[in-house]
């Protein structure tokens, strides 16, 4: 028998920078409006629904302007419906908060982002990431 590989590639147009803060995500997102000024906004909680019939929820905040869209995102899950999901991708489950910026403009790109954030006080460490180097990646692809 015959079988059929589908070999799947995205173009992601966002970098991703993961963070490492005790704090509630509300006061981490103050603390990046304050510093990055930008306005990030609490959003209705994502889901994602698995073809196990699983399900997760997590929390993000957004900031959208004309080109350019940041989003922190909770890495640990709200809600999930199999034990195995606690973080949205599991892989980094030192980091607290995930933060996606996407369509960069040259003041508020990833690596000036970085820069900024570690001098929040709260921010105990920031990394950047390379998208394809993680397992987990089609979580961020809702």
């Amino acid at each position: 028998m015959k079988k059929n590989k589908l070999d799947s590639k995205y173009e992601v147009d966002f970098e991703l920078l993961g963070l490492v803060c005790n704090k509630k995500e509300y006061k981490l997102a103050w603390h990046l409006n304050e510093s990055l000024r930008i306005s990030l906004i609490k959003q209705k909680d994502i889901r994602i629904d698995f073809s196990d019939n699983t399900s997760i929820l997590i929390s993000n905040f957004l900031y959208k302007a004309d080109h350019q869209q940041i989003e922190l995102l909770q890495n640990r899950l709200l809600f999930n419906t199999h034990p195995k999901y606690k973080f949205l991708l599991p892989e980094l489950n030192q980091f607290d908060y995930l933060l996606k910026i996407g369509d960069e403009v040259e003041e508020l790109n990833s690596e000036n982002v970085s820069v900024i954030i570690k001098e929040i006080p709260i921010v105990e460490y920031v990394m950047r990431f390379n998208f394809d180097n993680l397992k987990s990646k089609d979580n961020l692809l809702y």
